[in-house]
This record gives C-alpha cells, structure tokens and sequence, in this order.
C-alpha cells in the first residue's frame, strides 16, 4: 500500500472539512486505508457492514446480479464521494456488491466513529444527509430511466449529465459499454444501435471510450418528438 497522510486525506474530504483538531485525531485513530486494484471486490452483498466508505481516488461500481446471473449496475462513486453510511444507520448488511473499477485509494470509517461524529456535529450530520440525499436522487432517477424514459431518452440524458459532471463537451466512458448498458438497463445491442443513430444523426462522434457531443442539439433532440426516438 502507498504510504499517505491520512490527516490530510481526512480534512480535505467535503465530509470532515469542518471538524474540530480533536474530532480529526479520533477519526484518524479509527480510520482504514483500503487500497483496491481494478477488478477487486471491497464486498459482496450480504457481508456485514463494517463501516461506510468515502473514495479518495478511484472509481467504485456498487451492482447487484439478477436472476440470470447478470450484472445490474447501481451507481458509480467518484472521488469525494461515500457510500454504505444508510448500512450503518439501519444495522442491515450491505445489501449491493462494491467493486474497483479502477486503481481506488479508499477511507473506511467504523460505525461507531461514525455515528460519534455525527452526535458531536451537526455540521457533519447535515453533511451526511446530504450525501444520502444525493444517493436517494441517484436512484430515483435511475428508476425513472427505467420506468419512464425509452432507450433513445437514457442515453441522451446519460451522456448529457456526463458532460456536465466532465465539465466536457468530450465525455468520457467511465464503463464498459456492457456495463453502460446494465447501468441504463439496455441490452448492449440496443445501447450500440442507438450510439449508432447518434452519430448518422451527427449528434454525436464516437472515438472508442471517447465520445464527443453537440449538447444544444441533444437537447433539442431529446425534446423532440416521440416519434423521432428510438423505443
């Protein structure tokens, strides 16, 4: 593992920006390093909880697997970003899988530091709803994708929020395209057909993980007609 400064990790994290010396050092006292290579799983669903993550650096999938077997994207954690604390809160097991999509550097906080954190600062607990609160959006609309939007719509409004979240007209795929796929709950052959009416439509320009788009033409598109998208 690289060695780190876990006390400069910890205050530039949004999470404990605001906490008092003596709060840092007791987190500091209870936190783990966990460093993860691509492709390795940090836990499977079921596992115990052992505590809520926040990403350092690196890129975490969060999925389960479905009755055929198949992969079922969740949600994507960037750096900054934290995951498992509702674990915490409900005593429950980690009810999804987490893996490293790339080279992760991540900080493990108990339960109990964590919850003495959020009894000593409401700073912090505010902080903490807030990143539960993003995690509940992150699934609403990805229930709306789903439930709502049809292919065309889910990967418009995908590439959209990507650029968005790159500050890029040049998106770049943080997934495979099976796993892009799972994650806007596509058959990859339908994913692959519509990158393909895309780009005939000159939308869009597809470079391997790269995909340079026309945001005012997108959106224009996306609110066009439904006729004019493919279901």
């Amino acid at each position: 593992m690289h060695k780190v400064n876990v006390d400069g990790l910890l205050s530039s994290q949004a999470l404990f920006r605001h906490i008092s010396p003596s709060q840092l050092e007791q987190l500091r006292q209870d936190v783990v390093r966990v460093e993860l290579e691509k492709g390795k799983v940090l836990f499977r669903k079921g596992e115990v909880a052992e505590g809520a993550y926040v990403v350092v650096f690196g890129l975490v999938k969060l999925s389960v697997f479905s009755m055929e077997g198949t992969d079922k994207v969740l949600e994507l954690i960037r750096p900054g970003q934290s995951f498992g604390e509702a674990m915490i809160f409900l005593d429950e097991p980690y009810p999804f899988c987490a893996e490293a999509l790339e080279h992760c550097l991540l900080l493990r906080i108990p339960p109990h530091a964590l919850l003495r954190l959020l009894d000593q600062s409401p700073r912090i607990a505010r902080q903490m709803m807030n990143s539960l609160s993003h995690h509940l959006m992150g699934f609403i609309r990805n229930v709306e994708r789903c439930s709502v939007q049809n292919a065309t719509q889910r990967v418009v409004e995908y590439l959209l929020q990507a650029s968005d979240q790159q500050r890029s007209n040049e998106v770049k795929l943080d997934l495979k395209k099976s796993l892009l796929a799972s994650f806007l709950n596509l058959a990859p052959a339908t994913l692959s057909r519509v990158l393909h009416q895309l780009t005939d439509l000159h939308l869009i320009k597809v470079s391997g993980s790269l995909i340079q788009i026309e945001p005012d033409a997108l959106k224009t598109y996306r609110h066009g007609s439904p006729t004019a998208l493919l279901n």
